[in-house]
């Protein structure tokens, strides 16, 4: 969670969700200074002249920096060094806005007004509740410098704005009967307001309480007079008239009494997370982080990329559960199935008839075509909160059209491939896990006391699935399934080349099934058939490392033709970086292409010894 700042009320600051304390007048000053204008500098000047008035004491710019030091030392741990940044004459505080209440109330009012205006009456309703509901006070109660009380004065005009927003759009959608009391309370507090009058006379001739109503006016008319010698406003007086005459433009149309005000749908649509999840701290950190900090007019893009069965669908799942009570509009998951064997990926159109209906269009309400449903499902997003997480992504081409356009919204992809064209997007690579993690999945999911009992055939297992979850799960649900053999009966097994891919393999699971999809999606691809050719051959190969010049050599093709078919390979997942224009190929990935390379009758062109001359370390 991180600093929290709210200043809609009592002063309060908290770190992930505890209270912190933070004393002295001026450090309170500064930081509020600082938090009303996050993410832009304020100068030193303006912040001596706001903080230290009128002092005369000439150390005051000493002072101030000894004050940003200690606020740094109190938020520091919490946030990071740079929470509070030097910058050009002054500082800056570099917390994520909605983590300010001030901010949060202006996005969520501003969000809750687009959705107003493009017709989602639930939505905007929610997100003006939502907003309202931050405020416990008078703002920057107990602070009484004279900045501090035009901050105040401001914030509270948003917040009569907001609220006056929001009865107006009850009124449209037929609840005039709930809000009398809401207005006739903020009348008695704000008298002189003209807007929240003319809403309650308007309230109570829907409620048929036509003398109440024409009662309000003549209060206003009294109060304005003996207060500023004026009389009411125009828009006042007209709706006077109205009233009187019984103005049909008053009522409520058909349209809108069929409005209704309850609650929007909230989908939370993710999978169970994984009980035995395992290490990954970085990851986690980094993930978390990037769904969770978001930068002004964009959703926060996050893609995870990786080989098959190397987690990046377990580590997207197990983050989104840790930041879901972030997006108030709940969590969207599409299972794009680029790598489920056996069916197609979905089409981008598919995938956006299924977010639409989760957020309440049935199907008659979705466009047919795929441009307007992105249109649509783009305007539906605009305004709300949510996390979206596209699962198994086949390429940047299918998962465009479902980046939602709201900035308070997130995305999380899982893919084989890099999303490499997809702009403003933060890149993880998912690679296996160390032997000591993998030690430590395998134990969680494993029977602990059959581990215990073997810890010798327990390591020869963790080490011959590679650092791979898919293979040590695998591993796992076959020891759970013969509770009468022993670790050692697998490990041998596992030992043996011609016998590993079989003993990796358990009801729907199936190392073969995870590298046969990326091979599949390889050779639908421009290049992909000379790229599968050299990776059967490459299984073939007992060298650790490979070259363009040594596949050159293997192929008999020109050594660009053959680096083009090793980095084909390589966006697949089929091949690793081994350092700067070299490869390598997992060991399980090795004997699916042998087996392959076997089926086919594939055999290298040059004899080994002259490819592992082409290939050898310089």
């Amino acid at each position: 969670m991180g600093l929290e700042m709210r200043i809609l009320g009592p002063w309060e600051i908290t770190a992930n969700g505890e209270r912190a304390v933070l004393s002295g007048e001026r450090r309170v000053g500064v930081l509020t200074r600082l938090a009303l204008s996050a993410g832009q500098p304020v100068s030193a000047d303006q912040l001596l002249a706001q903080i230290w008035g009128e002092s005369t004491v000439t150390t005051a710019g000493k002072q101030l920096h000894i004050v940003v030091s200690k606020l740094r030392g109190v938020l520091a741990p919490h946030q990071g060094d740079d929470v509070i940044e030097t910058v050009s004459g002054g500082y800056q505080l570099n917390l994520p806005r909605e983590r300010i209440d001030a901010h949060l109330f202006s996005l969520l009012a501003r969000r809750a007004r687009a959705a107003r205006a493009q017709g989602e009456i639930a939505t905007a309703d929610g997100l003006f509740h939502r907003a309202l509901a931050l405020w416990r006070g008078d703002a920057l109660a107990g602070m009484t410098a004279s900045w501090a009380q035009t901050e105040s004065v401001r914030l509270e005009e948003e917040r009569l704005t907001t609220l006056e927003d929001h009865v107006d759009l009850r009124l449209a959608a037929g609840d005039h009967q709930a809000v009398v009391p809401v207005l006739t309370a903020h009348v008695a507090a704000n008298p002189l307001r003209e807007r929240p009058r003319a809403q309650l006379m308007l309230a109570l001739y829907r409620a048929s309480r036509l003398s109440e109503a024409l009662d309000v006016y003549r209060e206003t008319r009294r109060v304005v007079a003996e207060e500023l010698g004026i009389e009411p406003g125009v828009a006042l007086r007209r709706l006077q008239q109205a009233v009187l005459r019984r103005d049909p433009a008053l009522d409520l149309g058909a349209s809108a009494q069929r409005a209704t005000l309850a609650k929007a749908v909230v989908p939370t649509e993710l999978p169970a997370d994984i009980r035995a999840f395992t290490a990954r701290a970085t990851e986690i950190a980094r993930l978390r982080r990037t769904l969770t900090d978001t930068r002004p007019g964009l959703p926060a893009v996050a893609a995870v990329h990786g080989p098959g069965g190397v987690g990046k669908s377990a580590l997207a799942v197990h983050v989104a559960h840790a930041v879901a009570d972030r997006f108030a509009d709940g969590v969207l998951y599409v299972n794009l199935r680029a790598a489920t064997a056996g069916l197609q990926p979905l089409r981008p159109f598919e995938a956006l008839g299924r977010l639409l209906r989760s957020l309440g269009l049935d199907d008659a309400a979705i466009p047919s075509t795929l441009e307007e449903a992105a249109a649509r499902y783009r305007s539906l997003t605009s305004a709300r909160n949510l996390l979206v997480v596209l699962d198994d992504a086949l390429d940047a081409g299918q998962v465009r059209p479902l980046i939602p356009a709201g900035p308070a919204c997130a995305v999380v992809i899982t893919s084989r491939q890099i999303m490499a064209s997809l702009d403003s997007t933060s890149r993880l690579q998912l690679t296996g896990l160390g032997h000591a993690d993998a030690t430590a999945l395998f134990a969680r999911i494993a029977d602990p006391v059959r581990v215990r009992d073997e810890p010798g055939a327990a390591q020869q297992i963790v080490r011959q699935c590679g650092g791979l979850p898919l293979a040590l799960r695998i591993s796992a649900a076959r020891l759970a399934a013969r509770p009468d053999r022993t670790l050692s009966c697998l490990a041998d097994q596992l030992a043996d080349p011609g016998r590993r891919l079989d003993a990796l393999e358990h009801a729907d699971l199936a190392i073969r099934d995870s590298i046969s999809i990326s091979l599949q999606h390889l050779l639908s691809e421009p290049g992909g058939r000379a790229a599968s050719r050299v990776f059967l051959l490459l299984g073939l190969m007992e060298t650790p490392v490979h070259t363009a010049a040594g596949t050159s050599a293997l192929t008999g093709w020109p050594e660009r033709r053959a680096e083009a078919a090793l980095n084909h390979l390589l966006d697949a997942c089929l091949l690793e970086s081994a350092g700067p224009d070299r490869y390598r190929m997992h060991d399980l990935v090795r004997l699916h292409a042998r087996e392959q390379a076997a089926a086919h009758g594939a055999s290298p062109a040059l004899a080994g010894t002259t490819y592992r001359r082409h290939t050898a370390a310089p």
